[in-house]
């Protein structure tokens, strides 16, 4: 097995154990945390308002949340950092959700800020008791906070932490199952079903977890060639993907720049056409999307290469690259049997508009291709000889 196939496995399975802790919260928290979602949640004839208070790859863990609550609830509107609170505040129709790992990041901490002057209501969670974000909620009456301890709780080797999971992945990854495993658990309990032991939401999180495992059997040869293609080039990395798995798209894309590459989300408005020594990478479950194949066709025809990431073996996408010759270039990212067939076939869309099957399907390629573009760039960083300090110095 070569260095940077053990790297891959060792990192994959440092986020599975990363999951694994989340079953060792305090269920009374959880719960209390799901407890008071669902009195906002709970179907009304008035409209509400959801702010995502987040920035950086943590704002795209709770934005994948926020879509989930959109699609499920359709008095629920979703607004960001972009939009002001004041714009939208409505006395008792309000919820922040706020995610920062260090508590100290300036726009969130405004943001809560603001609602608090307002007299919103505010959740927080975090992964540092003496940040100030932790403290601005803690002392509020209308706020509650809860901690998901990453590295400085959970470090035995940070050494070795630093070097699998640079940049804090841990916090991410965390949060972004933490609130998918949250959803089955808010369901169970607006139809009455209130058990303080979470277990819609340990049974969740332990599929994730069997899902992800499945990440480092992976056949080594391929991904090998995988890697040897993907990091030895000077060229544009160009990263695709819609919905949920645009949100993981949107992650990866920042830890290449984080590995000092160019590179690009591709619906950016400032993003290049494709050219030869550019690599596309759409990140796409069911391997039909209609913009991934559009960025595919039209990457090989401008001579780019494209590497997908997909759990869908026999997509029109991967018929394709077929044709062309690219077979290996294409990572198959495995899932569970019982899951197979929910990315399988060749029918594809023919408009951006997401279909109720893309809306309410279960996010188990979101959290496996999450954790498979973790492991990815800490072979880069191994590959390209960077190590976490570095990462931190291009890191915006």
């Amino acid at each position: 097995m070569s260095g940077l196939i053990k790297t891959f496995k060792e990192a994959t399975a440092l986020q599975c154990s990363f999951l694994e802790k989340l079953l060792d919260m305090d269920m009374v928290q959880v719960a209390s945390f799901s407890g008071s979602l669902v009195e906002f949640l709970r179907p009304s004839s008035e409209n509400k308002f959801v702010y995502g208070i987040a920035a950086g790859r943590s704002a795209l863990a709770l934005y994948s949340f926020l879509q989930l609550i959109q699609n499920h609830f359709d008095n629920i509107f979703p607004f960001t950092l972009e939009d002001p609170v004041q714009r939208h505040y409505r006395k008792g129709r309000n919820l922040g959700i706020a995610i920062s790992g260090s508590g100290e990041t300036q726009a969130v901490n405004k943001y809560i800020d603001d609602i608090i002057t307002l007299g919103g209501e505010i959740m927080l969670i975090t992964a540092n008791e003496k940040g100030t974000a932790y403290k601005m909620v803690k002392d509020y009456d209308k706020g509650s906070v809860l901690v998901i301890q990453a590295r400085t709780k959970q470090s035995t080797d940070k050494d070795t932490r630093s070097r699998l999971s640079p940049m804090g992945t841990e916090f991410e990854l965390q949060v972004l199952a933490f609130l998918n495993a949250l959803a089955p658990d808010i369901q169970s309990r607006l139809k009455g079903i209130c058990d303080p032991a979470c277990p819609s939401y340990q049974s969740t999180i332990r599929d994730f977890e069997d899902n992800a495992r499945l990440i480092t059997e992976m056949d080594c040869d391929h991904l090998e060639h995988w890697f040897d293609r993907l990091f030895p080039r000077s060229g544009r990395y160009i990263i695709g993907g819609v919905g949920r798995s645009g949100l993981v798209a949107r992650a990866f894309e920042m830890r290449f720049t984080h590995l000092n590459k160019i590179s690009y989300w591709e619906r950016d408005f400032n993003t290049p056409s494709f050219q030869i020594g550019d690599v596309y990478i759409p990140i796409t479950g069911i391997g039909n999307t209609y913009e991934a194949m559009e960025g595919t066709l039209n990457a090989l025809s401008k001579g780019a290469d494209v590497m997908p990431i997909t759990a869908n073996p026999s997509s029109r996408q991967v018929q394709v690259l077929k044709k062309h010759g690219r077979e290996r270039d294409i990572a198959v990212i495995p899932v569970k049997n019982e899951y197979k067939n929910m990315f399988c076939g060749d029918t594809s869309s023919t408009t951006w508009l997401m279909s109720d099957y893309t809306k309410f399907r279960y996010p188990i390629f979101e959290i496996n291709a999450s954790i498979f573009t973790n492991s990815v760039v800490a072979v880069g960083a191994e590959f390209l000889g960077i190590v976490e300090a570095g990462m931190r110095r291009m890191h915006v």
